[in-house]
Order: structure tokens, then sequence, then C-alpha cells
């Protein structure tokens, strides 16, 4: 099998949409944050719990429950994008949204964040103003768009 020239698969993040709105909203009903700078890591891991048994000589382990992302969306702080205020609201009352991001390369996922507070990111000269929402991922789905 020939390995693939890097050209033909691989994608710079430009174009990447983040969504957001209510968990049970369907991906027509969200709506786009577009002033969105970072998303994090998406995914879930699990770690390891021992599982050695008196008769092993080495350790064995087991996989755990798979635990999602801490979260930290960061965004340019505009106060007039209306949806980009809804969230950092949201955040402040500590509810649970759907984010979705749209990667370039079409894969996309839907993650039920519990949002837990806001900051205004410290102001460095020569950059943007920026607003970071924080949270915990509790659920993921993902998938590759046709």
């Amino acid at each position: 099998m020939p390995i693939a020239d890097p050209g033909t698969y691989m994608q710079l993040p430009s174009g990447t949409k983040v969504l957001w709105g209510a968990v049970d909203d369907t991906t027509e009903l969200l709506k786009q944050l577009v002033d969105a700078d970072s998303v994090g890591s998406v995914g879930k891991v699990a770690g390891f719990v021992e599982a050695t048994r008196l008769i092993d000589t080495e350790k064995k382990f087991i996989s755990e429950m798979p635990e999602g992302e801490d979260k930290e969306f960061i965004f340019f702080d505009n106060p007039a994008d209306a949806d980009l205020q809804a969230l950092v609201t949201a955040a402040e009352a500590g509810g649970s949204v759907k984010i979705r991001i749209e990667f370039p390369n079409k894969r996309w996922a839907d993650m039920i964040i519990v949002l837990a507070g806001w900051r205004q990111e410290e102001p460095t000269k020569g950059e943007p103003l920026k607003i970071a929402v924080v949270g915990k991922q509790n659920g993921i789905t993902r998938g590759i768009t046709a």
C-alpha cells in the first residue's frame, strides 16, 4: 500500500465552526459562535486501574470508564455578539449545553458540556481582548460528514 502524501489529506484548522445550543437542540437549531479562537482537545480517554492478582508476577491493569475533557473555550470578546453573550450568561448560571465543533477535514463532534463559569483573559498588549468559558465534557458523539 503506498504511503499518502500529507498534502492529500492534511487540513489547517481554519474554517473550523463552533456552534452551541440547548442539550436537546438539533444541529439546525444550534447558533454559530463566530468569535471562537480556541476549543481545546476534543474526545474522551480512560485511565487505568491496577488489577494484579496474587498469582501474577507483574502488575496487570484494566481500563477505567472514559472521562470527558476539561474544557476551556476561548473567544474574542465581542460584547455585541448576542450568541456569545448568551453562552457567557449560561456559563455564569452553570447550566449544561450542547457544543458542536465542525472541523474542515469533515470530522464533527457534538459534546454535552456542563458549564462552570467564565473569565476575562488577562489583557496582553498587542492582542485582542479574550473571554474564556469553562466546563467539563459529560458526553460526546462524533462522526464524519459524507
